[in-house]
């Protein structure tokens, strides 16, 4: 290697490529590939938020070789470590993560910077906290036009999990936040905790709560201050105290059994204690369900196939993989697969995401050019789609399983949209005795199928062809049904008493 001077100076101007010249760079590149830094995160917006000085392009440390010999001849690279940079040769190799700054030769400016991440058996693993970890082929999106770009919380634990936080960095998760879905927010606070266990800026702000983030960062500095002065680093634990409603429903429930409740991160994450067992809960999911069935859960084409072959009436759905999948179709045979579909349930189909949660991005085709359009959103959004029959229904019934019992049942009127969901102006309506007669025993069996333990059932009640379960949700969330309905708490402290208890039990 050849060391040049460190990093500094005008010597390292940078004019860097634009997006559709780092697509044209890369066109055909067998591995895994996508935009990163700031530029993924307007990608993913849809506009420019902000100048950028560079501009990043994420590879595989595996790939670097490949790469080197595809661009060594028309760019000088260089690894930039330790605020220097050095020349690489054809006889170099890198064995961890780092970065490479490309230009044309000693006289032209930087032109863009390969950030290098180490992916093993499909694997990718954050180098600061090795716990978390992603598939690799989870890690990228697509806009507009099929460029691959890292995922916002992906880029966004990067960016907080730097030595020093940027102010740009800081304006970047500003203008990313509102278009972060709850999963992707979780992720995002958990990866940060598992780097940062002893509290990190952002996790309020994650929460989407910034009046309570300035709050909690003034009450935790007094008291942290209060406890330096006696000697001690840390306040002691307290409470498992909460702003969410819902959560203190089941944390008032389950006190009245002596379970308390240890915030890890508050507002989300707890240790439920009673006497010496206890159990980690998080986002009220209870850790009842067997993780196999939790996975499958997920996927809305997966759980549909398993209560098809149980022999449970289900709504239809169809995977329709993300054409970057590297174990599906390539993209025109997923288009074609998505048209047959169309087709056969008569021109009005519900196309989803396979994994998606809360009613967001779900479209309702009637069209061909309907159907592209909501795939193209959905593929730039999410991860895989789905695709199913319309189903019309004045009603969606959600029913929750514990233990092969049905103990809660709430029906969901639509208001001004043809969707059921209740965060998206749904009303909650209480369900007859002859309709939860009428319905318990389909969401049992659609429990049963799946291996669930404690779960919610979502059932459309169609003229046409009778109750047919939708999906099925191993985290029970009813906190848009308990906002509606106050008086519901008794009903439900009474169900997490008994879901609680048995989680206990099982220890």
């Amino acid at each position: 290697m050849e060391r040049v001077k460190w990093m500094a100076g005008n010597e390292y101007e940078w004019a860097p490529l634009g997006v559709e010249e780092i697509r044209e760079l890369f066109a055909g590149w067998p591995g895994v590939w996508g935009i990163a830094g700031g530029w993924a995160l307007d990608m993913h917006l849809g506009r420019q938020t902000r100048p950028h000085d560079d501009i990043d392009v994420l590879l595989t440390l595996d790939d670097y070789a490949a790469a080197y010999e595809r661009l060594s001849e028309n760019w000088e690279l260089h690894l930039a470590e330790n605020g220097k940079l050095t020349r690489l040769g054809p006889q170099d190799r890198l064995e961890g993560e780092t970065d490479i700054w490309a230009r044309r030769d000693a006289q032209s400016p930087w032109a863009y910077q390969l950030m290098l991440i180490d992916v093993r058996d499909g694997m990718w693993t954050y180098r600061r906290a090795p716990s978390v970890r992603k598939p690799a082929v989870d890690l990228m999106l697509r806009a507009d036009g099929g460029i691959p770009y890292l995922r916002p919380e992906v880029q966004l634990l990067y960016k907080g999990g730097a030595a020093s936080i940027r102010d740009k960095d800081r304006r970047d998760l500003e203008a990313v936040l509102p278009c972060l879905t709850e999963a992707e927010r979780m992720w995002l606070r958990e990866a940060l905790h598992a780097q940062f266990p002893q509290g990190h800026s952002w996790l309020l702000r994650l929460r989407g709560d910034a009046a309570h983030e300035a709050r909690g960062n003034s009450v935790a500095g007094e008291l942290r201050d209060r406890f330096a002065r006696l000697g001690r680093s840390d306040p002691p634990a307290t409470g498992g105290g909460t702003t969410r409603p819902y959560l203190k429903l089941i944390q008032r429930a389950a006190a009245a059994d002596g379970v308390s409740f240890e915030p890890i991160t508050p507002d989300l994450t707890y240790r439920a204690r009673r006497e010496e067992a206890s159990f980690l809960m998080t986002d009220a999911e209870l850790g009842l369900n067997p993780s196999s069935a939790a996975a499958l859960a997920l996927s809305k084409s997966a759980a549909a196939d398993a209560l098809r072959a149980a022999g449970v009436p289900a709504v239809e759905h169809r995977f329709l993989p993300h054409p970057g999948y590297r174990f599906g179709d390539d993209g025109a045979a997923v288009r074609t697969r998505a048209v047959t579909a169309f087709a056969g349930f008569g021109g009005d189909a519900v196309v989803k995401p396979d994994d998606g949660a809360q009613g967001r991005h779900v479209y309702r085709a009637r069209s061909r050019s309907e159907l592209h359009a909501a795939l193209d959103a959905i593929y730039a959004l999410e991860r895989h789609a789905a695709i199913s029959p319309y189903r019309e229904a004045e009603l969606e019934y959600r029913v929750v399983v514990l233990a092969g019992e049905a103990r809660v049942w709430l029906g969901k009127r639509r208001h001004g949209s043809w969707k059921h969901n209740l965060a998206e102006g749904a009303r909650s309506v209480e369900v007859p005795a002859e309709d939860r007669a009428r319905l318990s025993p389909l969401a049992v069996r659609a429990a049963a199928a799946l291996d669930m333990v404690f779960c919610s059932v979502d059932i459309l009640d169609t003229a046409e062809h009778g109750p047919l379960v939708i999906e099925l949700n191993h985290k029970v969330m009813l906190g848009d049904h308990y906002k509606q309905h106050p008086e519901s708490e008794a009903g439900l402290s009474a169900l997490y008493r008994d879901a609680i208890a048995l989680r206990f039990g099982r220890r």
